[in-house]
């Protein structure tokens, strides 16, 4: 099987970027004119209240985001078979291509399923596509209510006739400074459509 880091779709997708930034460039991208992403930018979804905890063991509140960097934010889950490391994956692929343009953002994920992706679990999973990813965690109960706080339907885990459960986000939130949500990728997107306007909105947001 082709890898697609280094096949030929890997440079069909860096070329199909070089001709987007070249566009870009010349008019500029417009956030809320692109179909798999949601601009809320006019009215933005106030941030969650919500404290958890990173998985350093530092109070974390998602007010506590960067103040000069937007932040992209995830609801998953270590032991997902398939959503959530695609989502990671897309997500360092994006950064990776979009070069020196992926230098205004910071990647969270917060466990949908705290109780069993420890600290140590959720570090060394995201280690797996970038160091610099933080892993949040808490309790499962405020974890659901921040996320539906941005609007993501989330559940806490259920143990069913012998199965466990567990629910995710589909989007990938754009945060701005102070927490507020100013967009979202839609559930499935990919590095190449992530890449291209994440100058766009670091121009606009930040």
């Amino acid at each position: 099987m082709t890898d697609p880091r280094t096949g030929p779709a890997r440079w069909s997708a860096l070329a199909a970027l070089l001709l987007f930034g070249a566009t870009a460039c010349g008019g500029g991208v417009d956030p809320a004119g692109v179909e798999h992403y949601l601009d809320l930018s006019d009215q933005p979804m106030a941030a969650s209240e919500i404290e958890l905890a990173t998985v350093d063991g530092e109070p974390w509140g998602f007010t506590d985001v960067a103040e000069d960097r937007l932040t992209l934010l995830f609801f998953g889950y270590t032991s997902c078979p398939d959503v959530c490391p695609m989502t990671m994956a897309e997500i360092d692929l994006a950064l990776d291509e979009a070069g020196d343009d992926a230098d205004g953002f910071d990647v969270v994920m917060v466990s949908s399923d705290p109780v069993r992706d420890t600290d140590q679990q959720l570090r060394s999973w995201l280690d797996r596509f970038d160091p610099d990813f933080q892993g949040v965690r808490g309790d499962v109960d405020a974890t659901v209510e921040a996320a539906r706080d941005y609007g993501v339907p989330i559940e806490a885990p259920q143990e069913t006739e012998g199965e466990y459960l567990v629910s995710h986000g589909g989007r990938i939130l754009v945060l701005t400074p102070g927490g507020e949500a100013a967009g979202m990728f839609d559930e499935g997107v990919t590095a190449d459509q992530i890449a291209p306007l994440l100058p766009a909105l670091r121009e606009e947001l930040l």
